[in-house]
């Protein structure tokens, strides 16, 4: 305990708490869909009036099947909007993640998530 004398009275001193003002903070909304094999969590932003979102998501991809565990990050809307479309190089890049059938749940997802307003095209 720290004491302090002064002018013949003791005193004891104590620390002020700083508050913690959290004013900047990012609200989402997340969307997650996995299988045995892979794991895709869909993320938007709320915009500052924490009511509507940005235009824009991205995905968090993961390739569950290999020891460790491999994950990507797709912010590239045209690419999701590709493998929505079936755009060959768009296909060709998923490819290098996944095989056809984990093509086959993406499109699924993205489909999904494109009934839900997230594509906003």
């Amino acid at each position: 305990m720290d004491r302090i004398q002064i002018n013949g009275v003791w005193y004891v001193r104590e620390t002020q708490e700083q508050e913690i003002i959290l004013d900047d903070l990012t609200k989402t909304l997340n969307i997650i869909y996995e299988n045995e094999n892979y794991s895709w969590e869909a993320t938007r932003i709320y915009k500052d009036d924490g009511e509507t979102f940005y235009d824009t998501f991205d995905v968090e991809f993961t390739d569950k099947s290999g020891k460790p565990w491999h994950t990507e990050y797709w912010d590239n809307m045209s690419f999701l909007i590709g493998v929505l479309e079936n755009d060959n190089h768009s296909m060709k890049l998923a490819k290098e993640s996944m095989n056809d059938e984990g093509i086959k749940h993406l499109k699924a997802f993205l489909k999904y998530l494109k009934e839900k307003g997230w594509f906003n095209n």
